[in-house]
C-alpha cells in the first residue's frame, strides 16, 4: 500500500522545478521608462510602488501610483544568466503582440536589475530589493 501511494503521489506531483536565483519576493526601488513621446519618465516622480513574487517559474505583481492600484499581472517567467522574460497570462494593461516582455538583468546580492532596450535604446529600467525577513 506505501508503494502504491508513492508512486500515486509522483503521478499528481510531477517533477520539481529548480529553483531560480530570482525566486522570492521583491520590492520596487526605483525606475524609468520612456513614454510614447520618446521623454524618460521617473517612477519616483510618478509616486510608483511595486511589488512582485516569484516561484517555480510564475511570477504576479502589483504596482501603486501614490498608494492607488495602478497596473498588475501575472503569468510565467523564465530566466538565463542575464535574461529575463516575462509571459504574463492575466494583466490589467494590453499586452503587447506576442506576449513576451524581454529584459536583460543583473543580480547583486539583494539588488536585481531589469532593463529592457528598443533598437539599441533603454526603453525600461528597473531596480528591485529583495524583501528579506527580519532578523
Amino acid at each position: 500500500m506505501l508503494r502504491l501511494l508513492a508512486v500515486m503521489s509522483c503521478l499528481f506531483v510531477g517533477p520539481a522545478l529548480a529553483a531560480s536565483p530570482l525566486d522570492g519576493a521583491w520590492r520596487l526601488d526605483s525606475g524609468s521608462y520612456v513614454d510614447d513621446q520618446g521623454q524618460e519618465k521617473d517612477y519616483g516622480s510618478l509616486k510608483l510602488q511595486g511589488t512582485k513574487l516569484l516561484a517555480d517559474g510564475h511570477f504576479s505583481f502589483t504596482t501603486t501610483q501614490d498608494g492607488r492600484f495602478w497596473a498588475g499581472g501575472s503569468g510565467t517567467f523564465t530566466a538565463g544568466a542575464d535574461t529575463y522574460v516575462e509571459t504574463p497570462q492575466m494583466a490589467s494593461y494590453p499586452v503587447v503582440e506576442g506576449g513576451n516582455y524581454h529584459f536583460s538583468y543583473t543580480l547583486e546580492g539583494n539588488t536585481w536589475t531589469l532593463e529592457c532596450f528598443e533598437d539599441g535604446k533603454r526603453v525600461e529600467r528597473e531596480v528591485w530589493r529583495r524583501v528579506t525577513s527580519a532578523p
